[in-house]
């Protein structure tokens, strides 16, 4: 089968390429070396150059990777976090920095807590948002299938056009 790339980004910082292209009609990212070997493979989220790591959805999870593709914690790159995303029997909770689950392992899916400190968590197709310390702030209930981003400021969830990132009161 042929390669067919619909995106190509070098990363200069790590000396790598991120490949994305179309399978099944779902995106999948190839990240290469230098050499055009395949180091990684999923939907690469996030590439933040300043901390040195690549962030990975996986067909079963979310993970790090330095940029010597060597797979990372969570909680080493997200160093101002109080809650990690963490997944158990094929469900999302969140745990402390010693492992202590705060949040139990009942969401579908999950974001990592953003810098304002809140996460968001699916349930059942809907959307909701917890805070630092894991308590609700929104109860998993709106629909965010035509968002590409999933982030939450307290009761306020991002919004995408065009021409513009916006935050809408839920």
């Amino acid at each position: 089968m042929p390669f067919k790339c619909i995106d190509i980004n070098y990363v200069k910082s790590g000396d790598f390429i991120i490949a994305d292209y179309l399978e099944n009609n779902e995106l999948v990212s190839k990240v290469l070396d230098s050499n055009f070997e395949e180091k990684i493979t999923g939907v690469v989220l996030e590439v933040n150059e300043s901390k040195g790591y690549i962030r990975v959805q996986t067909k079963d999870s979310y993970k790090y990777y330095n940029f010597k593709f060597e797979e990372i914690s969570s909680s080493s790159v997200l160093t101002s976090n109080t809650l990690f995303l963490s997944k158990k029997d094929g469900r999302y909770g969140f745990v402390d920095k010693e492992g202590k689950v705060v949040v139990d392992y009942i969401y579908d899916d999950a974001t990592e807590q953003n810098s304002s400190g809140y996460a968001g968590v699916k349930q059942d197709g809907l959307w909701g948002s917890i805070d630092a310390k894991g308590n609700v702030i929104v109860n998993p209930e709106y629909n965010l299938d035509n968002n590409s981003k999933i982030d939450f400021i307290d009761r306020w969830h991002i919004c995408e056009d065009a021409n513009a990132n916006y935050y809408l009161d839920v």
